[in-house]
């Protein structure tokens, strides 16, 4: 998929207000298909290689089911737009979401929830605001996403709020797995610039998977788009095995 380039810091999980409820991940799910082995490539340094592939979602089998949702009304000082950041208590602009949050959800936000607001439009008139859920570098599909017009929350969704998973297990998950595995890199053309690279860890609540994703982010010279089509997606085991769901795409040459 292509994208133009003042639009690449708004591809990490943005689609339509419908669309991007927890769907956390940033690279999609998986496909239908069991997982199989990793190919058996090893990098220089002795690491098992992690190939280059990428991997069209099938969302349902990570989220089988739509997350919870209320109609409010929650006035709110008009909140800027941020990137992901994690959650701070001084922000004054953020005291009528935790305020609802704790009152409705009974949850004290703290640091180890993420806040990601954004705006759809040029005027700032419809948007969002994301409450992420994080186990340490780990984000997780327990969130509270506002749904926000001329500066009133007038839905809320949600989902596994009171879920609880053995987080320091999943920690030792992807310690294993980061010991265990080096990540194969896109080899870029010489007409094609490198523009972002990112690595990210995702435990689904309710389906108990934990998932490793990785992007490149890449743009042609000649045409000025963003391209992300190539990347890396499987789950991690209990003993921080990688397990694909199945090459889709193929190597790139």
């Amino acid at each position: 998929m292509s994208h133009t380039m003042n639009k690449l810091k708004k591809l990490v999980c943005l689609t339509t207000a419908a669309a991007l409820i927890f769907v956390l991940a940033g690279c999609g799910a998986v496909s239908e298909q069991e997982p199989g082995p990793v190919p058996g490539n090893t990098s220089p340094g002795g690491k098992e290689m992690l190939p280059l592939q990428y991997m069209p979602a099938a969302e349902v089998e990570l989220e089988p089911d739509p997350p919870k949702y209320e109609d409010i009304s929650l006035e709110l000082m008009h909140p800027p737009e941020t990137g992901e950041i994690r959650f701070n208590k001084d922000l004054a602009i953020l005291d009528a979401f935790a305020g609802f949050i704790r009152e409705r959800f009974g949850i004290e936000l703290d640091e180890r929830w993420k806040v990601f607001i954004h705006w759809y439009d040029g005027d700032e008139t419809t948007g969002m605001a994301e409450f992420l859920y994080t186990i340490g570098e780990i984000d997780t599909n327990r969130s509270v996403i506002f749904q926000i017009e001329d500066d009133v929350a007038v839905r809320v969704y949600y989902k596994f709020l009171s879920s609880v998973t053995d987080e320091e297990d999943l920690l030792e998950r992807v310690r294993l797995f980061k010991e265990r595995y080096e990540q194969e890199r896109l080899q870029l053309r010489d007409d094609e610039h490198m523009e972002e690279e990112t690595f990210s860890y995702v435990y689904y609540y309710g389906t108990d998977k934990l998932v490793y994703c990785y992007n490149a982010f890449f743009s042609y010279s000649d045409l000025g788009v963003i391209n992300n089509d190539w990347g890396t997606q499987c789950f991690i085991g209990k003993k921080g095995e990688a397990a694909f769901f199945g090459i889709s795409g193929g190597m790139k040459s």
